[in-house]
């Protein structure tokens, strides 16, 4: 199977784009006409299901409107998980809509186990688990997000995903105002966030693509560009994807001196200000969040 690595960087380049649309839906952020669509429903369905489909077309009606404009989307397994068999249901038929789109998906669920644990959490995210028949599909998502806290052994099974095209960003030093906490603690001298871009330096470096990029890559905010350049003077052949742009206060200037490769190396994650850009009321929400990826697009074409 091509690499994710390989296949970002065609979406990137494709598009001239390095935007990632996060799919983030919360019920009291849907456009009006969806909830009055949905609500009846829910006498009918249940809650859980009624709402669950209504961030299926809510994502769907998204995907649609960015496609031309994002590289990549981002769903947050938490908002669907939340609804139960239901939301994992809409979850998983959100990435079969951003697969239609040709659009790689970076599922966000930030895990990180040993051993069977670890596999199973990414056989749920990519398929493969035991069937009785066969394997079962799982999500199919391209790539997902982990954390390194277990240490080395629980991105193992993760990584090894990386054989058969997945790809893994690893919590590395993120846009969250906590995050210095622990992320910035010294550690020999340096800060905790640098040791853990060096681990995923040695975990990609054996699942390296054509394009040149690893399919291990490392969260890194912008809200903190500092940090995210000294994760790429670590991390020189890794994708890199950055929160913290938009609603989180970061502009395109953090993003300087960040780009490498002729796929600049990185995508930059928006989600309210995308998908949530209808409630300025400028727009329906489609066409709104359309014009913001576009926004967006056009502010970061520097990095290409």
């Amino acid at each position: 199977m091509q690499h994710f690595s390989d296949r970002l960087a065609t979406a990137i380049r494709a598009r001239r784009s390095v935007v990632c649309v996060g799919l983030d839906p919360a019920l009291e952020r849907m456009p009006p006409a969806l909830v009055e669509k949905y609500r009846p429903q829910a006498a009918e369905l249940g809650d859980e299901a009624a709402v669950a489909a209504c961030f299926q077309e809510f994502c769907g009606g998204v995907i649609d409107a960015v496609a031309a404009f994002a590289a990549c989307v981002k769903p947050q397994a938490a908002c669907f998980e939340q609804y139960g068999a239901a939301g994992w249901r809409a979850l998983g038929e959100v990435i079969r809509c951003a697969h239609e789109y040709e659009l790689p998906v970076i599922l966000d669920v930030k895990r990180g186990d040993i051993a069977a644990t670890g596999a199973a959490y990414g056989r749920a995210a990519f398929g493969g688990a035991p069937g009785f028949a066969a394997p079962v599909a799982g999500l199919a998502a391209d790539a997902l997000t982990v954390s390194p806290y277990l240490g080395d052994d629980s991105l193992e099974p993760f990584v090894a995903q990386c054989a058969d095209g997945r790809g893994v960003f690893v919590l590395t030093r993120t846009s969250n105002p906590g995050a210095a906490l622990l992320q910035e603690r010294k550690a020999d001298g340096r800060p905790l966030f640098v040791h853990v871009a060096e681990l995923v330096a040695r975990l990609g470096a054996g699942h390296i693509g054509d394009a040149g990029y690893s399919d291990v890559g490392a969260v890194a905010g912008a809200t903190s560009p500092g940090a995210l350049r000294l994760v790429r003077e670590v991390l020189p052949h890794a994708f890199l994807l950055v929160p913290g742009y938009g609603a989180q206060g970061a502009g395109a200037d953090a993003l300087a001196g960040v780009a490498a490769g002729d796929a600049a190396g990185f995508v930059v994650n928006a989600s309210r200000s995308i998908i949530y850009a209808w409630q300025t009321g400028v727009a329906e929400y489609r066409r709104a969040a359309a014009a913001a990826a576009e926004s967006m697009r056009n502010d970061l074409a520097f990095a290409l």
